[in-house]
Parts: C-alpha cells; sequence; structure tokens
C-alpha cells in the first residue's frame, strides 16, 4: 500500500474534503497537488471544469489514468508552485497540508496561485490555525505524534498562536513569540504543536490518521510549577521542512 492509498483510506479527512467540496465547489476549479486525484473526481461532479496538478513522477501515470475517462478535468504534470494559470478561477482545492504547514508546499502553492485569483475564487481549506502546548516527554529530536506516541506529560493547555487565512499571500517566514500559562509542576522539555483546518466557515477538521498529526518539539530544560508563565519563540519556513525549526524559551515571572 502506498502513501497515496493510506491518505484516499483515511476516511475522516476524505468526508470532510468531499463534504467542503459538495457545498462549495463550481464553476472553474483547479486541483492542486492533486496526488491520487480522488478531490479532483469528486469535484467534477459540481465544476463545470476541473483542472488536476500534480508533479510527483511516482503517481502521475496512475493518476493520468484514473481520471482520464472524465470528460470535464483534465490532468496537468507540473509544478504547482511555478505554474502559470489562464482564464477564471472559481475555486481552488490545495490539500498539501502538513502541521503548522512547515513540511509540505502548501503555502508555497497558495503564493502562487494567489497571483491569478480575484475576490470571488473560492479556497478549500480556507484556513488553519495552530495551538502550542507546554509538555514533558522522552524524544532525541523533532516527531511527530502519532497512534498515541510519544507518551507526553501535559504541563499547560494549548495557546492558540497562529492563523493562516489560504486565500492570500503568506511571508513563509514565520516568527513568533508565545505566552502560555503553566497549570502542572514539572520538567518542561518540550512543546507539541497542533494544527486545525477550516475547510470552510463551519467545516473544522481536526488531525486525522493521515491529516497534519501535532509535532513534538524538544526544548531546553526547565523546571517549571503551576502559575509560571513561559514564553516561547517559534520560527520556521513554511515549506521549508523541520529542519527549519528554531525555538528558545524563557520564564516571564
Amino acid at each position: 500500500m502506498t502513501y497515496y492509498d493510506d491518505l484516499t483510506n483515511d476516511k475522516k479527512r476524505v468526508n470532510a474534503f468531499f463534504k467542503a467540496i459538495h457545498r462549495k465547489v463550481h464553476g472553474v476549479c483547479y486541483d492542486l497537488g492533486t496526488g491520487s486525484g480522488i478531490l479532483a473526481k469528486e469535484a467534477g461532479k459540481y465544476a463545470d471544469y476541473v483542472y488536476a496538478i500534480e508533479q510527483n513522477p511516482l503517481i502521475i501515470d496512475k493518476t493520468r489514468e484514473y481520471l482520464e475517462d472524465y470528460d470535464n478535468i483534465t490532468f496537468i504534470h507540473d509544478d504547482a508552485t511555478e505554474y502559470e494559470f489562464t482564464g477564471k478561477i472559481d475555486v481552488v482545492i490545495c490539500e498539501m497540508l502538513d502541521t503548522a504547514l512547515i513540511d509540505e508546499e502548501q503555502i508555497p502553492v497558495i503564493n502562487n496561485v494567489v497571483k491569478y485569483t480575484d475576490n470571488d475564487t473560492t479556497f478549500i481549506p480556507k484556513a488553519v490555525y495552530s495551538t502550542m502546548q507546554l509538555i514533558n516527554t522522552q524524544v532525541m529530536g523533532i516527531c511527530y505524534y502519532e497512534d498515541n506516541h510519544p507518551k507526553y506529560t501535559a504541563l499547560s493547555d494549548e495557546t492558540r498562536y497562529c492563523d493562516i487565512e489560504l486565500n492570500r499571500y503568506n511571508n513563509p517566514e514565520y516568527e513568533k513569540s508565545v505566552a502560555i500559562k503553566v497549570n502542572s509542576d514539572g520538567l518542561l522539555n518540550a512543546i507539541k504543536i497542533t494544527t486545525y483546518t477550516l475547510l470552510t466557515d463551519d467545516i473544522l477538521l481536526e488531525p486525522t490518521p493521515m491529516l497534519n498529526p501535532p509535532i513534538i518539539i524538544p526544548i531546553d530544560d526547565m523546571g517549571v510549577v503551576r502559575g509560571d508563565e513561559i514564553m516561547i519563540n517559534i520560527k520556521y519556513t513554511m515549506g521549508g521542512g523541520l529542519n527549519t525549526i528554531q525555538t528558545t524559551r524563557k520564564r516571564n515571572n
């Protein structure tokens, strides 16, 4: 089973996108980073025409074959970060998501396509937001939290720190200082980043098995007690990869 099979078998993810497509797709639709083509196929039920763009050479033949029987869908083998769009774009579907948009090309792709869209263009997803939580865990480096591993102890609630609208240009170089209140005594040695996806105004998708598993990021050890306020500075490049993540921490009180 391939990575793309795992994506299509993630029913919670797929069903949420199908629901958004049913509500929002019309006119001329682009599916950017179409992968297996499953979202483009669904969009074809509601759009006048769908253009499905994918550059991964490992899947393009299979995807082209999957979509070739649909008269209103055209498959395009190209890089969506550089593609020159023509004509009116009514809807953009772009599921190149990753936690905090760090390790996939959602932002580089969006930053390209918005040069060709207008205020009437609908984007699926519409936005994402991310939260940060202070934790204690045992990890050797940055990792994803999947299948309840690695185990951790929460030292704070989640604090919402980042909102990204996906219908406009976003600077890929992100930096924020986040003040978080400690609610349990312990040894702070990591933070947990969780991303939530707004497919539409009223369809919110939490992490699923194949969408945005939380990231655990080790930080320098610090003993904390309930009531402490910890300032975490985090910076990364959206679309640049996990190795761009940098953090510092200090106590505010």
